[in-house]
């Protein structure tokens, strides 16, 4: 994790004698609804092993400890090098993978504005189109039974990484002669 020497925050995946290293970034700041979120992002690792994204996800423990329960996740853009799972935004009433609502769309390399805002009615994306109407809406309604978004209290933290290798990297062969990055040029939140 690092500044490229353009402006930009610089996410990158290296291989040392077999081993992966990617980066990561979350904020500390708990942020709750009535917000927007909104990054400029390039990806330049859309190869197999690399698994990049931007998401927001509840960290709130619950009083005994175990961890926040329901812990919804938001994929504001994610990638998968595995292969097999098309690239888009989803949420997830339930971090654990079983519930969920998504749009999947191509992802490119190139350098685009991805936006989503939370408010009482749920969830809406936008990609560039930024003053048009969302590309992808999840509404305030159960998934699979489950919506703790609305809870009072309910937090998000903001999270950019370049993961590798895992279910959605898959085998991480890109060699160790390419150095994959995510680049961040900017985050705003209101």
């Amino acid at each position: 994790v690092s500044l490229d020497g353009n402006g930009n925050l610089a996410l990158r995946a290296t291989q040392e004698d077999g081993t992966y290293y990617s980066g990561r970034v979350e904020s500390t700041m708990k942020i709750g609804i009535g917000h927007t979120w909104e990054a400029r992002i390039k990806l330049n690792c859309l190869v197999p092993g690399c698994w990049p994204a931007y998401w927001l996800v509840n960290r709130e423990p619950t009083p005994d400890g175990r961890g926040p329960l329901p812990d919804g996740e938001v994929d504001i853009l994610e990638w998968y090098g595995n292969g097999k799972w098309a690239p888009g935004s989803s949420v997830h009433a339930r971090s654990d993978g079983r519930t969920w609502k998504e749009n999947r769309w191509p992802v490119d390399g190139d350098w685009h504005t991805y936006r989503v805002q939370w408010d009482d009615s749920g969830f809406r994306f936008w990609r560039d189109n930024l003053g048009g109407a969302p590309y992808f809406t999840v509404p305030s309604v159960p998934i699979d039974g489950v919506w703790p978004f609305n809870a009072p209290d309910y937090l998000l933290y903001t999270v950019f990484n370049l993961a590798v290798g895992g279910p959605g990297g898959g085998d991480p062969g890109f060699g160790p002669f390419q150095t994959p990055e995510m680049l961040i040029d900017y985050i705003r939140v209101w």
